[in-house]
């Protein structure tokens, strides 16, 4: 499902840990209750939060410039469908290592909604993190190593591993019989060919 309002938009940047202003996502405001009409416009502050603008507000320009830099992207602060494409990616990778971690069935969507939130507290609480439903880059990074911790575990010696071992061992014992002429030379040699494969 993708981006397609600023609202999905702000929620996906909000849940990737991008500062969306002292108010943030839902207007709450910080212990003074900042609301800079400078930046955010002639609104009502008592009942208008940052989830409901239709314009492109400073704040939300400077999250999208940060995720621009944190990925790699032309560092514009501008929206567009590339970077909204980008964002869906990031979040869909992020559900996608949840469900293979916690091994939970998480949609796919592209959006940071409910369930997402509620996964990232689990993986926060599993990894004793602070537990915030927020996932920085830091907290994505980690889980990232997680999950291909899970997805491609440690190798396993194979039988023919250790077949191999096996004839590395057999050949250092017939080398230090020869050496000691406890065997001669062909006796060596028919050895050596007797436990080749």
């Amino acid at each position: 499902m993708p981006i397609t309002s600023l609202q999905d938009l702000r929620e996906n940047l909000d849940g990737l840990g991008y500062y969306l202003g002292p108010r943030g996502l839902d207007g709450l405001g910080n212990s003074v209750n900042a609301c800079d009409r400078d930046i955010l416009g002639a609104i009502n502050c008592d009942t208008t939060s940052l989830r409901v603008l239709s314009n492109l507000d400073d704040y939300t320009r400077a999250a999208i410039l940060q995720y621009q830099l944190d990925s790699n992207m032309a560092a514009t602060g501008n929206d567009g469908a590339d970077l909204r494409s980008s964002i869906e990616k990031t979040v869909r990778i992020l559900q996608n290592n949840l469900k293979i971690v916690l091994k939970v069935d998480i949609e796919l969507s592209g959006n940071y909604r409910r369930t997402t939130y509620s996964a990232v507290k689990t993986y926060q609480k599993t990894r004793k993190l602070p537990v915030t439903g927020i996932a920085t880059l830091t907290v994505r990074r980690r889980l990232n190593d997680d999950a291909k911790g899970v997805v491609s575990p440690t190798p396993t010696p194979t039988s023919e591993l250790n077949e191999l071992r096996k004839l590395k061992s057999d050949l250092i014992t017939l080398k230090q019989s020869l050496q000691a002429r406890q065997i001669n030379d062909q006796e060596f040699i028919r050895e050596v060919f007797a436990r080749l494969p």
